[in-house]
């Protein structure tokens, strides 16, 4: 079987204007929202930030991941999740409303008496790693990292597509391998800065990892979609069989699993240890209406996608489990609000109307930049070796 010939993407151009007029709108109504409660504008700001974010960063580590595998079933997929991983700096743009209105979202940056005596002395105590100067240090270096090889990866792939060499395949699997390490830190130490404390006293070894696993769902799923949607195009999702699907949702089903097994592992060992700064976590999370939410968590982001993604038939449908992957998008959605909304609404579950704005601002240039990226370059990477053995690909 040889490689396809495929045209180059040249198209998207309504699609690309659409999702940035969308992104403007919706970043210049989360504006509106700023100037009439600023705090509750940044806590939806962050959900939709943090939403995309973790997206992009999710395909960023399934790629590195799949070529320190040398896995060559997804060949045919790489194109698209490299796109999406070069994404990220758009985020260092958009992640100056953060870093400005960081006073009104993180208790350590000017601790109030109202916190109590117990909880600015471990603030205080926090300071070497808590400052601003620190703070905005680390997130360079977070935006460095996931740019340079995102940017790199994406380079690379695309020179092979024009000169057909092999050492580009290697040099992609030694830098994919190699940054694992400093791509797994800088998730999890983001998500430490700009997620969990959002509560002053709140911490947890595994919080990074059941992000992680989340996002990557998220990935996986709205490369199942993006699949589904041009299957009847040109462009990458015309090329893949049932076998890659399957393969998708059985990637999917596992990381789902994985976020079940580290939700409840988070959970039983703060409840077993009863230590007061940990318990409060899920105390409000686990009564009134946020006692729902999670609740809805449990059932719809593990029970009842569990039980579909058992069925081999249905992981082998596009339009099912493209189906199935909307659902886990949502409620990756709802995920992150559990995880953000409390600190704002301890009492009640209060979703500011910011939250829709943001990610639609976000996620509309997110695609638009997408897009913007993807023009010129083929759909999948051509030049690669292995593409034919990915073509191949049956279901088991």
């Amino acid at each position: 079987m040889t490689p396809p010939v495929l045209p180059r993407f040249e198209g998207g151009q309504r699609p690309l204007a659409v999702s940035a007029t969308l992104g403007v709108v919706g970043l210049a109504a989360t504006a509106l929202g700023g100037w009439l409660d600023a705090r509750q504008a940044l806590f939806g700001y962050l959900f939709g930030f943090t939403y995309w974010l973790g997206l992009c960063l999710g395909a960023l580590l399934l790629l590195a991941m799949f070529h320190a595998s040398k896995a060559r079933w997804p060949v045919v997929l790489r194109r698209a999740l490299e796109v999406m991983a070069a994404t990220a700096p758009l985020f260092l743009l958009l992640f100056a409303p953060l870093a400005l209105g960081m006073r009104l979202l993180y208790p350590w940056v000017a601790p109030s008496p109202a916190l109590g005596e117990h909880v600015l002395h471990i603030l205080e105590h926090r300071g070497l790693y808590q400052n601003v100067p620190f703070f905005l240090g680390r997130a360079a270096l977070y935006f460095v990292t996931w740019g340079l090889v995102g940017h790199l990866l994406l380079r690379w792939s695309v020179r092979q597509d024009a000169m057909g060499e092999l050492y580009w395949t290697a040099w992609q699997r030694r830098l994919g391998g190699g940054t694992l390490p400093a791509l797994a830190l800088t998730f999890s130490f983001m998500t430490l800065d700009w997620m969990m404390a959002l509560d002053a006293t709140w911490l947890s070894t595994a919080y990074g990892l059941y992000v992680f696993s989340g996002a990557s769902v998220g990935a996986l799923a709205l490369m199942v979609v993006a699949a589904a949607a041009t299957r009847d195009t040109q462009h990458f999702g015309s090329l893949l069989s049932p076998g890659h699907y399957h393969r998708l949702g059985t990637l999917m089903f596992t990381f789902i699993c994985f976020w079940a097994y580290i939700a409840f592992s988070q959970f039983m060992l703060i409840w077993v240890a009863g230590l007061p700064e940990e318990v409060g976590w899920y105390r409000i999370r686990l009564r009134g209406g946020w006692g729902d939410v999670s609740l809805l968590l449990l059932l719809g982001h593990f029970v009842l996608p569990f039980a579909l993604l058992l069925s081999r038939e249905l992981k082998s449908r596009p339009r099912t489990l493209a189906t199935v992957s909307l659902w886990m998008l949502a409620m990756h959605a709802v995920d992150m609000a559990w995880l953000l909304f409390p600190s704002l609404s301890p009492e009640r579950v209060a979703v500011p109307w910011t939250a829709l704005t943001a990610w639609v601002g976000v996620g509309g240039l997110g695609v638009a930049v997408a897009l913007w990226r993807a023009r010129g370059m083929y759909p999948v990477p051509v030049g690669d070796p292995y593409l034919v053995h990915s073509l191949q690909v049956r279901p088991p």
